[in-house]
């Protein structure tokens, strides 16, 4: 190898305990440093990688190393050991794939491997499906215990229940918290309703673990959770448990009826609307409600109604949007942007361009800041080596105390600056986009439309669109990942 070929070190940690303990990010650049010296390789750049498994590619560093790898920035991928890289066969298939594509060669020093012999490819291959093989059946271990401990009836973790604390890796009930659940039992029995319930444990004057208000949903968890009846929930089944319940289990089982009762009924009255609350009337900025009105033949017409029309006094110009067709012109501008991704790409490249534009003049900032620092440093240092190897009068001595100390200060402050430059590079690039990741949720979602369910889309259209405002012309939607709106005329003007 000649002093041109430049790798690219790639180091992880997956837990903020991994950071300060074992293989730390820093034991792993030094290695990985060493290394490169002893093979006189060049360091094209370091991609650290703190808190983020390795079982996606969804990591910033990791996807900067990939654009590295095709722009064909380096010769060689450097690693301490192959689960830092990846711990997905699939994705690492894919990686290896890639770079090769790219004469890209791959090294992990704790395995020993090294792409550029076909030996090295192979054992390469063999080693990454022991190493999921591995974890996998780590993951199977760990469920069998779970299991194996919900069937014993023994508590296995998680969110401590309101009403009980924690003895011996056991929950026991709590007597404070205790009062508190039986009250939210019987007051929800009485009326039938978690907003006053919710309602009448605030007005008691109770709080939650956190000191917070109490709220519907908070309560409704409680109220459907069956370790209240002395059962323990685990992957999908009950089984007895052998801590004391707080309520009876008729008390609990004539909850799931109300709660029961009222989701038939809301059944039998739910208008399916896919895009509830995302649609918005662009005259008042009122919410669009899915509503439905009954003709003389007793068919259902299903619409989108502005809630601000209802208002006293308030007249708006377009209170009403069909269900059907703003849906179906919804799903179109989607199925038509998967095929047609240009016009929006190009505005997003135009963005991650401003974007970086900015983060080279916060780096030159950081850099000149940096400098400054070391200079600091420096001064700082000749005035501390002067005071040991010269004899001054006492009164200079002071005077070159009282600078060190002034230079000190300075130090601190351009710490600081330092710092909060370093923060403000790094927010900066997470405001550019990742357009591949965007282009792939328009494209999943034209393969993925001729085959769902009503459930199925509404998730899509909801992970997709962040926000539309209806006019009499047209529709500005607001998409999710994308920083700006769009505006699409009506295809169908009737």
């Amino acid at each position: 190898m000649t002093d041109l070929f430049k790798v690219a070190l790639y180091i992880r940690v997956s837990t903020e305990r991994q950071a300060n303990e074992g293989d730390s990010l820093e034991e792993q650049e030094n290695e990985l440093k060493k290394y490169c010296d002893f093979r006189q390789f060049g360091i094209h750049q370091t991609y650290i990688e703190r808190g983020k498994s390795g079982g996606n590619t969804n990591r910033p560093e990791y996807q900067k190393l990939i654009k590295d790898i095709q722009k064909k920035k380096i010769n060689a991928v450097v690693v301490k050991k192959l689960d830092r890289l990846s711990r997905s066969l699939l994705d690492f298939e894919n990686l290896m794939r890639m770079m090769n594509d790219n004469d890209v060669e791959f090294i992990s020093i704790k395995e020993n491997f090294d792409t550029t012999t076909a030996m090295g490819k192979a054992m390469l291959r063999v080693a990454l499906v022991f190493a999921q093989l591995e974890r996998e059946q780590t993951s199977e271990r760990i469920a069998d215990v779970m299991g194996f401990r919900a069937r014993q009836g023994l508590y296995n973790g998680g969110l401590r229940p309101l009403g009980y604390t924690t003895v011996d890796k056991e929950i026991v009930p709590y007597k404070k918290e205790k009062d508190i659940v039986e009250i939210l039992f019987d007051t929800f029995l009485a009326t039938r309703s978690t907003t006053h319930t919710a309602q009448t444990l605030n007005d008691m004057g109770f709080r939650d673990r956190r000191n917070n208000i109490f709220e519907c949903r908070q309560v409704q968890w409680i109220l459907q959770n069956p370790v209240y009846m002395g059962k323990i929930r685990w992957n999908g089944a009950l089984y007895e448990g052998i801590h004391q319940p707080i309520v009876s289990e008729k008390k609990f089982l004539q909850v799931q009826d109300i709660f029961n009762s009222k989701t038939l009924n809301q059944s039998k009255n739910t208008t399916h609307a896919l895009l509830a609350k995302k649609v918005f009337c662009a005259l008042c900025s009122s919410p669009l409600a899915p509503s439905f009105a009954t003709n003389r033949s007793k068919q259902r017409y299903f619409y989108y109604r502005c809630t601000g029309s209802r208002a006293k006094g308030h007249k708006c110009q377009r209170p009403h949007f069909s269900l059907a067709k703003l849906e179906s012109q919804v799903s179109s501008i989607i199925l038509s942007l998967s095929e047609q991704f240009s016009p929006i790409e190009n505005k997003l490249l135009k963005h991650n361009d401003q974007i970086a534009i900015q983060i080279q003049t916060h780096e030159k900032s950081l850099h000149h800041l940096e400098s400054t620092q070391s200079q600091l440093k420096q001064r700082k240092d000749k005035y501390l080596d002067s005071l040991l190897s010269s004899q001054f009068l006492s009164q200079e001595r002071e005077l070159i105390k009282t600078k060190i100390a002034e230079m000190e200060t300075e130090e601190k402050q351009c710490r600081t600056a330092v710092s909060k430059q370093e923060t403000l590079v790094s927010q900066t690039k997470d405001e550019l986009l990742n357009i591949t990741e965007i282009k792939k949720r328009f494209i999943n979602y034209r393969s993925d439309y001729p085959f769902s369910d009503w459930q199925s889309h509404r998730e899509q259209l909801t992970s997709l669109i962040d926000r539309i405002k209806c006019k009499k012309d047209g529709l500005e939607i607001a998409f999710a990942l994308i920083p700006f709106s769009e505006y699409f005329p009506w295809t169908d003007t009737g």
